[in-house]
């Protein structure tokens, strides 16, 4: 066989192989968050006809002479970016705008470092929903990871009631909705603390800073929720539904005589959140059984913040229940990820670090200052991240739109464009094969 037989042979094998990633593409017109492929093709080996030459003091250089053998393809690249928007009317379908995939896979996984991540499924299908045992899953069942809310430390410091032995409420003044020196309106401005806690007009703990100077400030505040999302990644679920349970307080009279009273814990229907071990890192259902009915709420109205991730819902008693907060990840290289199975990829060689995200930052590690579990270090030390803490980093401008996923990244125009050049090419290289067959017919023919 001739040289040119094989270059055309090669050829027909590159056309084919571009062929098959622009059928991959078609056929995945209308798969929602689908990632279009693109191919390269590459000249293959050459062989040196004639070696180059600088020249001399006489004589002038001349160029190489090379032959090729044909071409391959070179790469096949993945196609990351963001595509359409395509709404579907579920309120816990998301697509992901930005940079980011969803974390999901087995339940019950740990995470000790960023490393662990590169074991998770990655995803950019955000066809999501709550199964009959209250987990947030994708579509395949895989379950969703994210930030579980539990009860907000600084939220309870100043309004949980504080209950001494006799059974009295220490911080009752600051509870008591008349307490009027408590709401920051009522403040004078000289007596205002930098970073201080205080109730606004509608009795919600906020936090005041001066984002001025001490002569002409500024005053923002911002509302301290009673549930904040914890800094460990877990498996998304709905909190377990309570049962009504009491606390009997013995408190005397003005006369020295015993008075019992019931005080209500939990109440029927409403939601007992999870507990979150600052020392450990570890998230529990909940504490107390006996607070529970061994079942998760029942949830309605679900809806998910496009600038935090954020699932809220309402319970059967009109509750409001914040689950959580969804999580990314970051890749550092998104186009180096590896298809594993269907829609789903892995960071293995070639994709770079992970890194955890939390949409908008709104989830923030222990050592933040900003964080509700942020503890001051003393004089001589500065706050650390704890060991079973995943560094949690800002998602940038990324956010999570509900109620659509996100569109295919097959441009249908462009595949069918491409496939015309793809059959004219191999038609060419064919061709070349039947030419190159004419051409040794003749040579086995010269001698009859």
């Amino acid at each position: 066989m001739t040289g040119a037989m094989y270059a055309a042979v090669a050829g027909l094998k590159a056309h084919m192989s571009a062929l098959n990633v622009i059928g991959q593409n078609i056929s995945n017109v209308n798969t929602n968050a689908y990632k279009s492929t693109r191919y390269t093709f590459l000249e293959a080996l050459y062989t040196s006809v004639r070696g180059g030459s600088n020249g001399s003091a006489l004589l002038g250089g001349k160029n190489p002479a090379q032959m090729g053998y044909g071409s391959s393809i070179g790469t096949i690249d993945l196609d990351m970016s963001t595509k359409n928007y395509t709404p579907t009317g579920r309120p816990t379908d998301v697509m992901i705008d930005g940079d980011g995939f969803l974390i999901v896979g087995d339940k019950g996984q740990t995470f000790t470092s960023q490393d662990d991540l590169k074991n998770m499924y990655l995803t950019r299908l955000g066809n999501l929903e709550f199964d009959s045992q209250g987990y947030l899953v994708d579509g395949q069942g895989q379950v969703v990871y994210g930030f579980l809310s539990v009860s907000n430390p600084v939220y309870n410091k100043y309004m949980d009631p504080q209950y001494d032995d006799t059974g009295a409420a220490q911080n009752a003044d600051w509870l008591d909705p008349d307490a009027k020196e408590s709401y920051f309106e009522n403040v004078a401005e000289a007596d205002r603390e930098d970073g201080g806690f205080y109730l606004d007009k509608d009795g919600n703990l906020i936090q005041a800073k001066n984002e001025g100077t001490d002569d002409k400030p500024v005053w923002k505040t911002k509302i301290i929720d009673e549930y904040t999302p914890s800094p460990t990644l877990t498996a998304i679920r709905k909190p377990m539904f309570a049962q009504r349970t009491t606390k009997t307080v013995t408190t005397q009279d003005a006369n020295g005589n015993d008075v019992t009273t019931e005080i209500e814990v939990t109440k029927a229907g409403d939601a007992v959140y999870p507990t979150y071990d600052t020392t450990t890192g570890e998230v529990k259902d909940v504490e107390d059984p006996d607070l529970t009915t061994g079942k998760r709420i029942i949830a309605d109205s679900i809806s998910i913040d496009e600038n935090t991730g954020r699932i809220t819902c309402t319970t059967s008693s009109g509750e409001a229940v914040v689950i959580g907060s969804i999580a990314l990840a970051k890749v550092e290289n998104p186009n180096g990820v590896t298809h594993v199975d269907g829609h789903y990829y892995q960071a293995l060689e070639g994709a770079g670090d992970v890194r955890l995200v939390s949409i908008g930052h709104s989830v923030k590690n222990s050592n933040d200052p900003d964080s509700p579990f942020y503890e001051e270090p003393g004089p001589d030390q500065t706050a650390s991240l704890k060991d079973f803490e995943i560094p949690i980093n800002s998602g940038a401008s990324t956010k999570l739109v509900s109620g659509g996923l996100e569109s295919s990244g097959t441009d249908l125009a462009s595949e069918i464009s491409n496939m015309i050049m793809i059959q004219r090419g191999y038609q060419a290289n064919t061709r070349i094969v039947t030419v190159t067959d004419s051409m040794l017919e003749e040579l086995v023919n010269m001698k009859r």
